[in-house]
């Protein structure tokens, strides 16, 4: 049971991860520079339901490997 909540966290930590890797590279391709003066509050909004909507996925993602196993 450790084994598996200790594989859970290296799979969270991997996909947060992977997550801020993808929306850095993302944010730097267009050029935008991270500070308030840069975004509206709807904008922030939106950029913070990219990134729940990225980690719902690859949790999803990591349930249905899960499963498979």
């Amino acid at each position: 049971m450790a084994d598996s909540n200790e594989m859970r966290r290296d799979i969270s930590k991997l996909t947060q991860a992977t997550t801020n890797m993808m929306l850095q590279n993302v944010l730097k391709k267009h050029n935008v520079q991270l500070s308030g003066k840069n975004f509206s509050k709807e904008q922030k909004a939106q950029l913070k339901k990219l990134v729940s909507d990225i980690q719902d996925s690859f949790g999803k993602l990591e349930k249905l490997q899960k499963e498979e196993k």
